[in-house]
């Protein structure tokens, strides 16, 4: 059995409801409790401008640095970059684990990884690829 894992990442819903859900809050409270209207519009203003620039590099993954594709192979974690640039790790965990996202820490950087982000593959593969990992260490 290959323990090589190669995995296309795409935007994610689950990511783009929760930061939506986030601004609409803060908008929220932006409008209920500030009681002078130009700072209301200021801070609607910014953060409207904010969430363009949100939405357009880090959901849609145009960023540079957005992971597109994710490499696992025995004790190497291969991250593939929008700008094609590559990176290698051969020291990596996983932060948390559950049935719909994955939180791998490799270095300083944390990846995270949502259900819907996985273009092929389900994200059980990946739980059980770190499952094995565990259990062989043990």
């Amino acid at each position: 059995m290959s323990n090589e894992i190669n995995i296309k990442i795409q935007s994610s819903r689950i990511y783009l409801i929760l930061s939506l859900a986030t601004y609409l809050l803060v908008i929220f409270a932006a409008w209920h409790y500030f009681y002078v209207l130009w700072l209301s519009v200021i801070l609607s203003i910014l953060l409207f401008v904010w969430l363009f620039y949100f939405l357009h590099k880090t959901i849609w993954l145009t960023h540079p640095n957005s992971i597109i594709k994710v490499s696992l192979d025995n004790d190497k974690l291969t991250l593939e970059k929008n700008d094609k640039s590559i990176q290698q790790f051969y020291i990596f965990h996983t932060s948390y684990q559950s049935q719909f996202l994955i939180i791998i820490s490799a270095g300083k950087e944390s990846i995270v990884i949502f259900k819907d982000a996985l273009a092929s593959q389900s994200l059980s593969q990946l739980n059980r690829y770190f499952n094995t990992k565990v259990n062989a260490n043990i």
